[in-house]
Formats: C-alpha cells, sequence, structure tokens
C-alpha cells in the first residue's frame, strides 16, 4: 500500500524529473542536430570539429561528476541541481547564438556540465525525500524523463526538418531546451533541501519541518513520528576535508562492497551496449535493410520502446522488489542481443531476418527499460552512507559515463573490425557474466529505510548466505537479529543466538 503524497513532494517529484527531460533531450538532440550542422554551409564545420561538438558533451558530464560528489557533502543536494539547471540554460543559449566552433564547444560543454551534475544529484535528492515505499517509483520517474527527452529530441528534429534555413534548424532544435531549463531553476527556488542533509548538519528543527511538509495528510501521525525519530538518530557528521571522506572509504570494508556494487551495476549498464543502439540507432537499422527515411523515424520507435519499459517498471521496483526486475531484465536483454546478433550473421538481405533484427532490438530496449535503465540509478541512490552518499554517488555517475564514452566512441571500429553481429554477440555474453555477478552480489534494498540499507553490507555474504534471503522481510525472517557488534576492521556480523 503506497503513502499518501503531499503536493510538495508531488510538485517536488515533477520538477526534479525535469532534470531528467533535460538529460535525455540534450544528450539526444545532437543526433538530428548534427546533420543540420553538416548541411549549414555558413557555419562550415569539418567532420572532425562535428565531433568534437558531438563528443564534448560526453567528457564535460563525465568531469562534472567527478568534481562534484565533494561540495554536494558540503552544500547539499539542491545548490548543485540549480546549477546544473544554470548551466542547462546557459548551455543552450550559447549553442543557439554561436556563430563559430569555440562557442558551439563552450555551450556544449555546459550542457555537459548540465547533464552530469543533474545525473549525479537529482536521484539522491528524490531518494532522501520519498518514502521508503515509493522510493524506487520516484527515481525511476527521473530515468522515465531521461528517456522521455530522448524522444522529445527526436520528434523535434523531425519538426525542425520543415523549416527551410539549414542555419536555423540546429538552433531552434538545441537553442529551446532552455525553457525547461528556467521553469526548473523558478521551481527550485522554492523547494526545501534534502531533510536528511539537514539533520547530519545539526539543523534537525528544519529538517522536521521539511520532513512534514513532504508527507501527505493520510500518512498516520505514528508513522510520521517513526521518521522524525530515525532523523534525530541519524550523525550529525563534520564532513571533514575530502582526503579524510576518502581514508573513511579505504578503511571500512562495507563501504568499499557499497562502491564496488555501485560501479559496477553503473558500467554493465553501459556494457551491455544501451547507448550504441540511442547512439546509432539509425546507422544500425540502415545495415538492417531499412532506407534512410525510415531509419529516422524508426529511432523514435526505438526510444519509445525504452520509455514502455520503464513505464511498465515504475509500479513494480516498489511491489517486487530491484533485485527480481534488475535480474529478470539482464535476462531479456541478453535473449534479446542473441536475437539481433544471429540476425546479423544470418544476413539481413533475408526479409524473415530483416524482421527478426527489429523484433529482438525492440525486445532489447523494453526489457533494459524494465530494469536496467532505472535500476542502477535507484540503487545507487540508495545505498551509499550518508556520510559518503555525494562522494559515493559521483563515483559510480563518473564510471557511468567514462564507459559510456568508452563503448560509443569504439562501437562503429569493433563493428567494422569483427562485424555487426558479432558485436552484439559480445554484449550477450558480458550480460551473462553480469547476470552471474549480480545474482552473487545484488541484495535487496525495496521497503528499507535508507539507513537500513546500510546494514546489509555490514555482515558478509559468506556470514549470511545467498543475498536474495535478505527480500522485504526482517532481518529475523531471514534467521538474523538485527543486533550488530563491530570489530577491529569495523566489519559487523550478527549477534549469536
Amino acid at each position: 500500500r503506497w503513502p499518501s503524497a503531499s503536493w510538495t513532494l508531488i510538485c517536488l517529484t515533477g520538477l526534479s524529473a525535469l532534470g531528467g527531460f533535460l538529460f535525455g533531450y540534450d544528450t539526444g538532440v545532437v543526433s538530428g542536430a548534427e546533420v543540420f550542422m553538416k548541411n549549414d554551409q555558413q557555419l562550415g564545420l569539418s567532420d572532425l570539429e562535428i565531433e568534437l561538438v558531438v563528443s564534448v558533451t560526453v567528457g564535460a558530464a563525465a568531469l562534472a561528476t567527478a568534481v562534484s560528489g565533494f561540495p554536494m557533502q558540503v552544500y547539499g543536494r539542491k545548490p548543485i541541481i540549480m546549477v546544473a539547471c544554470v548551466a542547462y540554460t546557459c548551455g543552450s543559449l550559447a549553442v543557439a547564438l554561436a556563430k563559430g566552433l569555440g562557442l558551439l564547444l563552450l555551450g556544449r560543454s555546459l550542457l555537459g556540465v548540465g547533464v552530469g551534475l543533474s545525473s549525479m544529484s537529482t536521484p539522491i535528492y528524490l531518494a532522501e525525500m520519498a518514502p521508503s515505499e515509493i522510493r524506487g517509483m520516484l527515481v525511476a520517474c527521473f530515468n522515465l524523463n531521461i528517456v522521455l527527452g530522448q524522444l522529445v529530441a527526436c520528434l523535434v528534429n523531425m519538426a525542425c526538418t520543415t523549416i527551410g534555413d539549414d542555419d536555423l534548424r540546429w538552433r531552434v532544435s538545441m537553442g529551446i531546451a532552455a525553457v525547461p531549463a528556467v521553469i526548473q531553476f523558478a521551481g527550485f527556488l522554492a523547494l526545501p533541501e534534502s531533510p536528511r542533509w539537514l539533520a547530519q548538519n545539526g539543523r534537525i528543527h528544519s529538517a522536521v519541518k521539511v520532513l512534514r511538509s513532504l508527507r501527505g495528510a493520510g500518512t498516520s501521525e505514528e508513522q510520521l513520528q517513526e521518521d522524525i525519530q530515525a532523523l534525530g538518530e541519524l550523525p550529525q557528521d563534520d564532513i571533514g576535508d575530502l582526503a579524510s571522506v576518502i581514508r573513511d572509504i579505504r578503511s571500512k570494508v562495507h563501504y568499499q562492497r557499497i562502491f564496488r556494487l555501485g560501479m559496477g551495476l553503473m558500467a554493465f549498464q553501459q556494457l551491455t551496449g544501451i547507448n550504441t543502439i540511442m547512439y546509432y540507432g539509425g546507422d544500425i537499422l540502415e545495415r538492417t535493410g531499412f532506407a534512410d527515411s525510415s531509419s529516422v523515424a524508426l529511432t523514435a520507435v526505438l526510444a519509445a520502446a525504452q520509455g514502455l519499459g520503464i513505464l511498465i517498471s515504475i509500479p513494480l521496483f516498489d511491489r517486487y522488489g530491484r533485485r527480481p526486475l534488475i535480474l529478470c531484465s539482464t535476462v531479456g536483454v541478453v535473449v534479446s542481443l542473441v536475437v539481433v546478433g544471429l540476425s546479423f550473421l544470418g544476413g539481413v538481405e533475408n526479409k524473415v531476418c530483416q524482421a527478426t533484427a527489429l523484433t529482438g532490438l525492440l525486445g532489447y530496449l523494453v526489457s533494459f527499460g524494465v530494469g536496467l535503465s532505472p535500476g542502477p540509478w535507484i540503487v545507487n541512490a540508495e545505498i551509499y552512507p550518508l556520510s559518503v552518499r555525494g562522494v559515493g554517488n559521483s563515483a559510480a555517475t563518473t564510471v557511468n559515463w567514462l564507459f559510456n564514452f568508452a563503448i560509443s566512441a569504439s562501437f562503429l571500429t569493433i563493428v567494422n573490425s569483427v562485424g555487426i553481429g558479432a558485436s552484439f554477440l559480445g554484449f550477450a555474453a558480458i550480460g551473462v557474466v553480469g547476470f552471474m555477478l549480480l545474482l552473487r552480489h545484488l541484495p535487496e534494498t525495496s521497503g528499507r529505510s535508507l539507513e537500513d540499507i546500510e546494514l546489509l553490507f555490514r555482515v558478509s555474504r559468506n556470514d549470511t548466505g545467498q543475498w536474495a534471503s535478505f527480500g522485504r522481510e526482517d532481518y529475523t525472517t531471514a534467521g538474523w537479529r538485527a543486533d550488530l557488534i563491530e570489530d577491529e576492521d569495523d566489519e559487523r556480523r550478527p549477534l549469536d543466538k
């Protein structure tokens, strides 16, 4: 049963989702806008310069996520999101007004900063605001809006083809993103800071006030008092400097488990090849034998397929849990990749193989959307202890962007070397390995408070048996008491019964 949500929480979720929309729009719009740029004789960019315009956003996003984790711990979640809004706005306007390569690169770099900051900070902000019963659903809404932004970008590019002036086409498609960025900035002026960050910094009264505004009228006073008590029990840490945070991570084995899982999930998400399809969807469809005009229209269908998968998963993450959806999604992704790979090896000049390849691509994107698309973002927003949550999500998001860049930059080279069929079978093989690792190391986090989730990693798997034993049940249900003792290396284990 879902708790009652206040209007503050509803507005907060909607405005936060705009960050996901801008993330998807600004990374997706360039696939069509770069065609307009090539045709703009007045701009006169070479192929190498256009490649720089396209790729600089990913590089800037990776850099922004790498350096912003600690500032988010010091200054809070809300200021980082608002800086992202400013970067989105300035970047969009710079691109729209650019007369040459220099301002274009500056604008696309600023958009990358916005993408990096919002992808790192918004899931944490939503996770810390949401009741545990609907935390997965709210964070998944951010991910859904990434895909919605990509879909809208594709539709805007198609609409811009009706504009007669080549110079105006790409300026409109890329500059229009300033509008939702301004709306998000204005909305966030009225939104509160995360109650957990406020409590950590000793501002308990403000944290309780925010918490009351987030819970709906249907929330019982007993539940509200439990949440308030949990806020009061949060450690009021002195953040210190970055070096002390890193020493803390290196000295605690369960922190290292958390970081390995978070960064591993983000790397695995990219290693299954999602952005090869999102970035090179038109090229892949042409290789299956579709005409250029059909390929452009079908790229919108591909984006919609992933969005459909996420839409299906939104209520399921809190009902059935993160672990089942991510594992089932991985199985569907692997099967679909094998179908696509074998279809290409069979020869897409055959109409049956062509249809099978397209079906496999659509199946891949729906399967990916059901779990592997929102799942890693949800889990990473939950698993890090409060004292290292900013640094942890920063590290994981940086890994995501670095693998994003590596896979997308090398895909065509790999295809030209081994063939497109073998490339997709290679992604399927990675999926099998990832499934086995997740089966062993991914615990269930749904239905738990963010503070309780840390306890899952304080007990080693060898002590507890399969992670699957930690579902929605209490620790006592799995045969273990919640009472913990701490040994010399800060590992924790259940007390003897």
